[in-house]
């Protein structure tokens, strides 16, 4: 009777966990945890305020700090804090509920880049190595 039990509730745990394990994301690569469910389910933990709102925001800084490091391009990640990474993807998944988690963080990645970029132009006008644009 116990093996049953503990049996059941494994597979039960197993399938309750398994949307948040690995999901191939629009380029290609492969995401895992938090980052590989749905906007929606972003959204609708937000809006619950729960528990599972903090590993969704700790995924999305793990993985934004993680493209920070792999890189030679100036930190994204100088004038950003967790609540503002938070609070941007928050936005991106209420605009995009059927995307993934990841899409909305990769597209963070992109908007810092983008920041990034422009501060660096604006510091450096004269700099003849940046592409800078107006």
């Amino acid at each position: 009777m116990i093996v049953r039990v503990v049996m059941l509730s494994a597979i039960f745990l197993a399938g309750a966990s398994a949307s948040a394990t690995a999901e191939i994301s629009d380029g290609g690569r492969l995401g895992i945890g938090q980052g590989a469910n749905s906007c929606w389910a972003w959204t609708r933990s937000q809006e619950a305020k729960a528990s599972a709102q903090g590993l969704y925001a700790q995924w999305v800084a793990g993985f934004v700090s993680g493209v920070n490091w792999d890189t030679d391009e100036p930190d994204i990640l100088a004038e950003m804090d967790v609540d503002g990474l938070v609070a941007w993807v928050d936005s991106y998944c209420k605009a995009n509920p059927l995307a993934k988690v990841t899409t909305g963080a990769a597209m963070l990645v992109q908007e810092l880049r983008a920041r990034s970029h422009r501060r660096s132009c604006l510091r450096h006008r004269r700099a003849p190595r940046l592409a800078c644009r107006p």
